[in-house]
């Protein structure tokens, strides 16, 4: 057998590896939001908005989960909105009149926002509701502005 490793050119570092179920060894790999992620949650009770997550500057913000729960509450909703003050998108918003909404999303793709937002949860009438986001922060430089973002999704 011989022995082989990788290593990382920009600081000669060995790349991790274990021993899987059938002893062979496997590269560990992750993701970003798994290696770099945290969370956010917040808690209404009554009709107004929540600031969940709010960008540092011109930074961005790449969402890795989200999970929505509600009472069910005649004439009430819970909405996630990622905005800036100026752009405005809806991520998701439920209609709780007939039912709770009782949703967990583990995003697959680039959920990322633009520079400079932030994620708002918003409430209509007098609902229990919590929003839990997983994410983590991009750079400035990793971020794009709000119409260069626009552009392409």
């Amino acid at each position: 057998m011989i022995k082989s490793s990788i290593i990382a050119e920009r600081n000669g570092k060995e790349l991790h590896s274990y021993d899987g179920y059938d002893d062979a060894p496997v590269l560990v790999t992750t993701t970003h939001g798994a290696n770099d992620g945290t969370f956010a949650a917040a808690t209404r009770t009554e009709a107004g908005t929540t600031t969940v997550i709010a960008a540092r500057g011109d930074e961005g913000i790449f969402l890795t989960d989200l999970i929505l729960t509600t009472d069910k509450v005649q004439s009430a909703s819970a909405t996630v909105t990622i905005t800036d003050g100026t752009y405005t998108v809806t991520l998701i918003s439920a209609d709780v009149t007939d039912a709770p909404c009782n949703i967990a999303l583990s995003f697959s793709g680039k959920w990322a926002t633009w520079q400079a937002c932030r994620i708002d949860f918003v409430t209509v009438g007098t609902v229990t509701a919590t929003l839990a986001l997983g994410y983590f922060r991009t750079s400035k430089e990793k971020t794009l502005p709000y119409a260069a973002w626009n552009a392409k999704r």
